[in-house]
């Protein structure tokens, strides 16, 4: 305890449940205002009891680590207080608090389109994820995608390969990438002036329950999402729904007819999906 700086601070509330964002926000304001941070303070910063505990309690180790890390030039703690936290994001319901990036955080801000799909994509869908990322990206659009096997990887490739930008929103801490196959795709969206983010904090492990919460964030940056050959109960076709409930413009790719991992673009079509 003691004097906090305010990554710290961030941090700390970042491991206190049931405090909604602007709490959180408003807490993080109000404690940095504090020579030092106990539990009086907490009190009057609306922390009750447990929450109280589980601020102090947090791991320092961690704190430490995240410090550390936040002393290379390209990472970034970017809380929902900054300047530099995307807008568009920041109208979703459940935006989250803070975003960890390596790279520039200025492409945050920039006008973007996701292009999303299968891992097991065909050659047709990898034609035109690559045609659409690559036109999109040459009119000055960044492509965001998940970085995850597939039409994600296509996408940021198409997209470097035209010297545009690209930005990978990830579904576990920035100490590691996931999948390990993609961490020189990682590297050259950073070196190629783009950035490579995530909410969980450093260790945390790509676990099956956090791609939801990533697939958000995916469409809440985003103006539109285009969706290429998803299948039925796929984390595209998710991302496709969460950003019909985020007012996005959603675009679907008809995949052939007959083949099973386009089932849920054929479904995104029939609910007016663009094209």
């Amino acid at each position: 305890e003691g004097n906090m700086t305010p990554t710290e601070i961030w941090l700390r509330l970042s491991g206190v449940k049931g405090l909604r964002n602007h709490q959180q926000v408003k807490a993080a304001v109000q404690l940095q205002r504090f020579t030092s941070v106990k539990e009086k303070e907490l009190c009057e910063a609306g922390l009750q009891s447990e929450q109280r505990q589980a601020f102090l309690h947090f791991d320092r180790q961690l704190v430490a680590q995240t410090e550390a890390w936040l002393e290379h030039p390209h990472h970034h703690l970017i809380t929902c207080d900054d300047s530099r936290y995307p807008e568009r994001l920041r109208n979703v319901t459940n935006f989250p608090a803070m975003l960890y990036v390596d790279g520039d955080p200025n492409i945050l801000a920039t006008s973007q389109i996701a292009v999303v799909g299968s891992r097991d994509c065909s050659p047709y869908g990898r034609n035109w994820a690559t045609h659409f990322a690559e036109a999109l990206a040459l009119s000055g659009i960044t492509i965001t995608s998940g970085l995850a096997l597939g039409i994600d990887g296509i996408a940021h490739r198409a997209a470097l390969a035209t010297n545009g930008k690209t930005l990978a929103v990830l579904g576990n801490g920035l100490r590691s990438i996931y999948p390990q196959r993609h961490a020189s795709l990682a590297r050259d969206i950073i070196a190629g002036g783009g950035a490579v983010i995530s909410e969980f904090s450093l260790p945390v492990r790509p676990h099956a329950s956090n791609f939801p919460h990533r697939n958000r964030i995916i469409s809440g940056l985003s103006l539109g999402v285009l969706v290429i050959e998803a299948a039925i109960k796929s984390g595209s076709l998710l991302t496709a729904k969460l950003a019909l409930e985020q007012n996005r413009d959603v675009y679907a790719v008809p995949g052939a007819i007959g083949n099973p991992g386009s089932e849920g673009t054929h479904w995104l079509i029939q609910q007016g999906a663009l094209l």
